[in-house]
């Protein structure tokens, strides 16, 4: 075991078997993101499927081509949390209250296909 550990840390001193390890982290790292998870989910789908699960949409806008841009805002205010520094502290630090806006917008065909989704996330206080 402590062979293999050891031929594992002299591959990672090779910089093109660190390129390839970094590179896979951050492909594992966008693959479990908000923005892939609904791409899966609905695109190339019907817009009445994401009406079923999320309702109607906040604001719709009409595009040149015909389709639209069916919007959805949620905003929610996130609660103060403890701020640990680590070390021996006197007084309690507290994060503030933060708004947090998540904006999805679905891009759809005029036949009622999602083609593009885009996601955002604002915080503010």
């Amino acid at each position: 075991m402590m062979r293999k550990l050891k031929i594992f840390f002299k591959k990672c001193q090779d910089k093109s078997f660190g390129g390839i390890v970094f590179l896979m982290i951050i492909l594992l790292l966008t693959a479990c993101s908000v923005q892939s998870k609904l791409n899966k989910k609905y695109m190339g789908k019907s817009f009445l499927e994401v009406m079923e699960v999320m309702g109607a949409p906040t604001n719709i806008e009409n595009l040149v081509g015909g389709g639209t841009v069916r919007v959805y805002i949620k905003k929610e205010m996130l609660k103060e949390a403890p701020i640990n520094t680590g070390q021996f502290q006197y007084d309690k630090f507290n994060s503030p209250k933060v708004l947090k806006t998540e904006i999805t917008e679905f891009y759809v065909n005029p036949e009622g296909i999602v083609k593009n989704i885009k996601y955002s996330s604002e915080f503010s206080k």
